[in-house]
């Protein structure tokens, strides 16, 4: 059974308003990283998530599932809680274990009541937030709406460290705003990938929205800040480390975009945790909060009030750090 330390373990809530892809997201997850042979369907009831038989007629997600992901050398429990008010207590009782909270946004739909709702719990339990704007590849997606939408609900702090290639039917992959390059997908639901340039007609738009993304960088550290205002440039590390404070500060809320059912951005968003892992500023990574072992052992034994399924986390306190284990 392969151990892994707490430094190589993250504990991210999936939440977000009702059907705006947290159940398929975790299916693009397992497929991409090979733990799957194929992504699962909600209308099939053949997601890894949801399993139970109410939660197949109904089409909805009941209950929390901790989704484990291996990818290199992270373990990544990605907790699945569902969107529909009546459960808001699946979503409280993860976010009581985890580091850090991942809110999907639709991209037709946009800023709903459930995703206030979600970003409401994550701040009354001082968890840093991150935002996904899925479904890019619906009829109507409007990223640039959407943002527009957050950044009026939430402030300047949302900082798009993503922007789409094409929407809707045309959707194929995104520019990364920190390194300035593109990454186009197959279009095979396998969340391959290829890294090219960023095609001319969007470099006007990437840097504008970079510029959006290091401002909201520089203000996360004094020393950036100043640097900023100086108009010197920010290499991409010091990007990194400005994200970093300003969302632990909870001043920042880091954008991206995908499009979970055909699992374009996922391989991405992996990406971004494991290159977080690989600098001591890990951006989805917090320390380890006092009791939240316990509180990881309560949820296993449904003492938090929520049914969380699947793989359970167990530890045990050595001298050389908190060992977990799948269970």
């Amino acid at each position: 059974m392969k151990e892994f330390s707490t430094a190589s373990v993250r504990n991210i809530v999936l939440a977000s308003h009702s059907n705006s892809g947290k159940t398929m997201l975790t299916e693009a997850f397992l497929h991409f990283t090979g733990a799957t042979t194929r992504i699962g369907k909600i209308e099939d009831g053949t997601t890894t998530s949801d399993f139970d038989d109410e939660e197949h007629r109904r089409g909805i997600s009941l209950f929390t599932s901790v989704i484990p992901v291996i990818y290199k050398d992270l373990k990544i429990n990605f907790l699945d809680t569902p969107g529909y008010s009546d459960f808001v207590g699946e979503v409280v009782s993860a976010m009581r274990v985890a580091d850090s909270v991942l809110v999907l946004v639709d991209s037709v739909g946009g800023m709903e009541v459930g995703t206030e709702t979600a970003m409401n719990y994550a701040a009354k339990f001082n968890l840093p937030m991150f935002m996904v704007i899925n479904k890019m590849d619906r009829e109507n997606a409007n990223f640039t709406a959407v943002l527009e939408k957050a950044r009026n609900t939430f402030g300047n702090g949302v900082a798009p460290i993503q922007l789409p290639i094409g929407s809707q039917d045309n959707f194929k992959g995104v520019v990364d705003l920190v390194k300035m390059k593109a990454y186009v997908y197959t279009g095979s639901q396998s969340g391959k990938y290829e890294e090219t340039e960023i095609p001319a007609e969007l470099m006007a738009q990437a840097e504008e929205y970079r510029e959006m993304l290091v401002e909201a960088a520089a203000e996360g550290d004094d020393d950036l800040t100043m640097k900023y205002l100086e108009g010197e440039p920010l290499t991409d590390d010091e990007i990194a480390l400005g994200l970093r404070k300003g969302t632990v500060a909870k001043k920042v809320f880091p954008l991206l975009c995908g499009a979970a059912q055909k699992n374009i951005g996922a391989a991405q968003l992996l990406v971004e945790v494991e290159w977080g892992k690989r600098r001591s500023s890990a951006w989805f990574r917090m320390p380890l909060a006092k009791g939240c072992l316990d509180a990881l052992l309560h949820v296993g034994k449904g003492e938090l009030g929520g049914r969380v399924h699947g793989h359970f986390i167990c530890g045990e306190s050595r001298n050389d750090g908190l060992k977990q284990y799948d269970c």
